[in-house]
């Protein structure tokens, strides 16, 4: 929990600023990083709470089995679908020529 506290939520906090101001260049390269490192992490935690050998305490109880399941496959879904979008329409995250003249 505390690793999702430190990385995922000032990563959200910077996308959300890249999201919405046009021209940081860093964005995609930012996102490719977290996507990989999230997907990582959650077939990770998905592998370890189902697996047979993890201590009874800490498995998921077979009623919320499916509830589990949705929720991290969709948090782990989401930066793939942001990844994809900053690698198919990458226009947004670069600088126009009048801003890169500008400087």
């Amino acid at each position: 929990m505390l690793i999702y506290m430190f990385y995922t939520v000032p990563y959200y906090l910077i996308s959300l600023y890249g999201l919405l101001a046009p021209g940081c260049s860093w964005m995609p390269d930012l996102t490719l990083v977290h996507a990989g490192g999230l997907a990582q992490a959650q077939f990770s935690h998905i592998g370890a709470s189902l697996h047979a050998r993890t201590p009874y305490i800490y498995r998921v109880p077979q009623e919320a089995k499916m509830v589990f399941l949705s929720i991290n496959i969709v948090y782990g879904i989401m930066p793939q679908l942001l990844a994809y979008r900053c690698i198919v329409k990458p226009e947004f995250f670069m600088k126009s020529k009048q801003d890169a003249k500008a400087e």
